[in-house]
């Protein structure tokens, strides 16, 4: 594959992966709206706790596609935390910043949620705490429009170059 081909894979993954955040994001926002309604606070903060999860790991997927393309190395100790902050950086001469230091905050935010849920035995998840993060899952996903759209126009015009 040419590079201009293998750019034109990567915009077509990126898009895929946003269109899974977007439908994530509408998902979670149903649920927060369903949440509010329902007198079983036990569910409903697993159920929203689940699709902030699943939300996060959309935009994971989204940045391990631009960092392997264009970097192709990430530490295996803390590369969770690492691709954020990548993500928020320009790699001068490789590629723009993907995102604002401000949403990195944010999506560090979800990523530190996740791994709590993964990882959770003994505790329980607290419904206040839940619904704070999921505050700022629903204000990363509305931010992210932007940033996407950004990202690829540079993609268009790097291939544009490339051809």
């Amino acid at each position: 594959m040419s590079d201009s081909d293998m750019l034109r894979l990567l915009q077509g993954q990126l898009d895929d992966d946003y269109r899974y955040i977007v439908q994530s994001a509408e998902r979670h926002t149903e649920m927060r709206s369903r949440a509010a309604q329902t007198p079983d606070v036990e569910m409903a903060t697993m159920a929203l706790s689940y699709l902030i999860h699943n939300l996060y790991t959309a935009f994971e997927s989204y940045f391990l596609r631009v960092a392997k393309h264009f970097e192709n190395n990430l530490d295996d100790a803390s590369w969770h935390r690492e691709l954020i902050d990548r993500m928020r950086i320009e790699v001068p001469g490789i590629r723009p910043a993907l995102i604002s230091p401000e949403l990195a905050e944010e999506l560090d935010e979800l990523r530190r949620f996740r791994h709590r849920f993964r990882n959770i035995y003994k505790s329980q998840l607290r419904p206040v705490r839940v619904r704070e993060v999921s505050d700022i899952a629903v204000s990363a996903a509305g931010q992210f429009g932007e940033f996407h759209a950004q990202f690829m126009r540079w993609l268009e015009t790097l291939r544009d170059a490339e051809e």
